[in-house]
């Protein structure tokens, strides 16, 4: 894809830069100068892979079919994992194996390749968590794409030691595990986070509640409904049952997420709200708003409080940052894990976290705000936020990759963290 605009620093970053971040930084590399770990993160190359289904979509592909082979029987997932070494991560994350749905339906609306929902793909084997525990290292054991052991076509060049079944069949049971999953107001347990990694308190306890991923799930069911019935033999009757649970997550949303002016965030395991008017600290979260948008679960009247609540809390004109959260964390009661470890306006505590403006800006672009929209994609864009001396100094990070975010600190305003290795640059492609 290549285009042409008014604005030549636009041009820049969409036909080179963030296709070429995406490549060397968060796909071959899977590091940066910021973190040089090499894993291969569940929801994070899924997410990354989409901004190559218009150029490369068989590279897309093999990438969803290995995702899918790093899922387990049980429908959850490793959340990161070193392939090489057969170490991962096996958590509650919420959000992670939601994140093959959304992506192989964006491969298939866009290429037209139906036949990947029929792919038979092992699931990955390793000891399941403990009642009560959030997280744990250990080894696994795979027959993933890399090691060619993914049957392409004929049954017979299947592993016997693993359990296989549909790319569906994966797509099937990460929802169900989801579905099955749902807390005392109606919204999805949190487990030990959902995108947003840092709240890694929130709901480890197993009672917490994520307001985020019911929007996400709000968002993804109507597209399990659509892959469903491009299967043979469709299952008209799960559809039925998707459409129901949609409707009560609406329904939760409505009932226990609205708090008068903008949507909650969160519930904590002892039933705390958190992005409400009430809290001292994140009385609101960029995320939820941008979702309740993109899903229309916001009525007219919803939105437009979403919006104006939004522009004047989060986005910071002064220092040309949305910031994902305000106030930042520093002595919440409730605690909403590391997140609260960063300083003040510092990554995911208060600062922009690009990811998430990416979404807002989605938000802005699918209710026809755009010139609200290339206003806040400019401020993004690095070239722009180092057009002079002055801004060089201020932001301090490379003129031509995206930063996964930019400090609200008052002692760094404006200054850029975290580049090369974020998949912001995907997003901010697509």
């Amino acid at each position: 894809i290549q285009v042409e605009t008014p604005d030549a620093s636009f041009d820049y970053m969409i036909n080179r830069w963030y296709l070429y971040q995406v490549y060397s930084a968060r796909l071959y590399a899977r590091a940066g100068f910021y973190q040089v770990g090499g894993a291969t993160g569940f929801r994070d190359q899924l997410q990354d892979v989409m901004s190559c289904l218009y150029s490369d979509p068989a590279y897309a592909r093999r990438q969803i079919l290995d995702h899918a082979a790093h899922q387990f029987a049980e429908g959850d997932v490793l959340h990161w994992w070193h392939e090489s070494m057969h170490i991962g991560a096996r958590t509650t994350f919420s959000d992670d194996y939601l994140w093959l749905i959304y992506v192989t339906y964006q491969y298939i609306t866009i290429t037209g390749d139906n036949a990947i929902l029929t792919q038979l793909v092992p699931f990955c084997q390793a000891d399941q968590l403990n009642p009560g525990e959030a997280e744990r290292g250990m080894n696994f054991a795979s027959a993933s794409v890399d090691s060619g052991s993914v049957s392409e076509k004929e049954p017979e060049t299947t592993n016997p030691q693993f359990e296989y079944a549909t790319l569906y069949e994966h797509l099937r049971r990460a929802v169900n595990r989801a579905m099955n999953r749902i807390g005392i107001h109606g919204l999805p347990l949190m487990g030990c986070g959902d995108w947003n990694d840092g709240m890694s308190r929130v709901g480890v306890e197993g009672r917490g509640e994520s307001v985020w991923v019911a929007f996400f799930l709000v968002d993804l069911l109507p597209k399990m409904e659509h892959l469903t019935q491009l299967m043979p033999g469709a299952d008209l009757s799960y559809c039925s049952e998707l459409t129901a649970f949609r409707c009560r997550l609406i329904d939760a949303l409505q009932d226990n997420a609205w708090d008068g002016a903008w949507f909650l965030r969160a519930y904590f395991d002892n039933g705390d709200p958190m992005g409400s008017r009430n809290n001292t600290e994140c009385q609101i979260d960029l995320i939820s708003q941008a979702w309740s948008i993109l899903t229309d679960v916001a009525t007219p009247a919803q939105k437009e409080s979403v919006f104006r609540e939004t522009d004047a809390r989060l986005v910071n004109r002064e220092h040309e940052i949305i910031q994902l959260l305000t106030p930042a964390f520093q002595h919440s009661t409730n605690n909403p894990g590391y997140i609260m470890r960063y300083p003040e306006g510092v990554r995911e505590n208060g600062g922009q976290y690009t990811h998430g403006a990416m979404w807002y800006i989605m938000a802005q672009l699918k209710e026809g705000r755009t010139d609200m929209a290339y206003f806040l994609y400019s401020l993004i864009n690095p070239i722009h936020r180092t057009s002079t001396l002055a801004d060089v100094l201020k932001y301090k990070v490379e003129p031509y990759c995206i930063a996964a975010d930019i400090y609200s600190n008052p002692q760094h305003p404006g200054r850029g963290g975290w580049t090369w290795y974020t998949g912001s640059a995907s997003w901010a492609y697509k």
